[in-house]
């Protein structure tokens, strides 16, 4: 019987220390969250696609009015299923929010439009990404204006990035 018993023994101890190394500790989650957190920042999951080109078309600059500094950006778009006119759209938008369903940005659109933004309408990109642009103009200084005014808007819900300025690159604007 004492072999018996120390083979018990013996297995005890190795299954202890089997089932103690095992352990998930602060330290694991830690490595497994920053690892998680890196892989996410070195990769948008776009690279070597169609969407990387059309948003590395995209330019990305400022508009300067009177020592104002405004996020502003270049994309090629169209009018989203007839929610304005060609004549309607401005040199300057100002963009509250996108989405990857028309649905939303409609649905974002018509709230605008009953809170006061009636020239509310939504762009299109190739890939395709629906701008809701609240309002627009040919002014540097009215888009300025409105910029700061819907940045104040309580009855808009903006997330980071927005809002920002829209030009249009494909449109015809007057």
């Amino acid at each position: 019987m004492r072999l018996t018993s120390k083979i018990a023994l013996v297995a005890l101890t190795a299954f202890t220390i089997t089932a103690t190394s095992c352990k998930t500790n602060e330290a694991n989650y830690r490595a497994a969250y920053e690892a998680a957190k890196q892989k996410n920042e070195d990769s948008r999951g776009i690279e070597g696609t169609i969407y990387e080109k059309i948003r590395n078309e995209a330019i990305d600059s400022r508009l300067i009015v009177d020592g104002d500094s405004i996020p502003m950006m270049t994309v090629n778009v169209k009018i989203a299923a007839e929610t304005a006119t060609s004549e309607q759209v401005k040199k300057y938008s100002v963009v509250i929010n996108q989405f990857k369903q028309i649905f939303n940005a409609k649905s974002q659109m018509t709230r605008l439009r009953e809170n006061g933004y009636p020239d509310a309408f939504v762009l299109e990109t190739a890939e395709p990404l629906y701008y809701v642009v609240a309002t627009t103009t040919d002014n540097g200084e009215e888009a300025r204006q409105s910029y700061i005014k819907i940045q104040k808007d309580k009855s808009i819900v903006l997330k980071s990035p927005f809002p920002w300025i829209l030009q249009p690159s494909s449109l015809p604007v007057k």
